[in-house]
């Protein structure tokens, strides 16, 4: 389902007072990156000592090039 299928879902699932006070609001800048929460300790290393790598924004990286 892409990004405007869901939009579109989300509009037609309103009630109509829900729709009178809806507002959409389009950003045209990037998206920001969401702040990560502290790892536990330990965790911020692979087992080789390089720093853990981002899982999650590589997975959205992933999905958004298909």
């Amino acid at each position: 389902m892409t990004a405007k299928e869901k939009l579109l879902r989300e509009i037609l699932d309103l009630d109509e007072a829900e729709a009178a006070r809806a507002r959409i609001v389009v950003s045209t800048g990037p998206a920001e990156e969401p702040e990560m929460a502290p790892l536990p300790a330990g965790w911020g290393e692979t087992l080789t000592g390089e720093p853990m790598p981002n899982v999650a924004v590589a997975v959205r990286r992933s999905r958004e090039s298909h």
